[in-house]
């Protein structure tokens, strides 16, 4: 019986140190892998929530930037946004034309009704997110006007395809 005692207190003791021993060794390999990986994936995600809130804050601001370029009346900053070749009407004249051909009728436009104010009122997403459009509802000194812009993907630089303008 004593020696199955002390057969039983030292299997334990060996059962308890190899225990902690294989904990100890495991956590020791794995924890210096385990804190890379932490610091990767926070890595990581990090940049994708910057990446994210930068193309949403990019995308505002291309729309931003071109309803203000259209308020303060800056057409050299406005012909950035058109494509070579554009879809253009002006009350109900509507044709195809080369951009420098349509910068001089928004030119006119513009020359014609001092824009007081513009703000989209509208705007959509192709489900495939190949196209865009918006409508900006346009203030000026004598009337206000409708503006509908469709663009090939986002508004940036070369991308707006068709401009409408009406009266509202």
């Amino acid at each position: 019986m004593c020696k199955n005692t002390n057969y039983n207190l030292i299997a334990k003791f060996f059962q308890t140190k190899t225990k902690v021993l294989v904990k100890h060794i495991i956590f020791s390999v794995l924890n210096p892998v385990t804190k890379q990986m932490k610091k990767h994936t926070f890595r990581i995600v990090c940049s994708m929530v910057i990446l994210i809130i930068s193309h949403f804050y990019l995308t505002g601001q291309n729309e931003t930037s071109f309803v203000n370029s259209l308020k303060n009346n800056e057409t050299s900053a406005l012909e950035i946004y058109l494509e070579d070749k554009i879809d253009f009407c002006i009350f109900e004249d509507q044709q195809i034309m080369l951009k420098k051909a349509a910068m001089l009728k928004l030119k006119d436009f513009l020359n014609s009704y001092k824009i007081v104010n513009a703000e989209i009122i509208h705007k959509g997403t192709s489900k495939d997110k190949s196209s865009q459009y918006k409508v900006v509802k346009i203030t000026t000194n004598k009337e206000t006007f409708r503006m509908f812009i469709y663009a090939s993907g986002e508004i940036g630089a070369k991308t707006i395809k068709e401009i409408r303008i009406d009266k509202f």
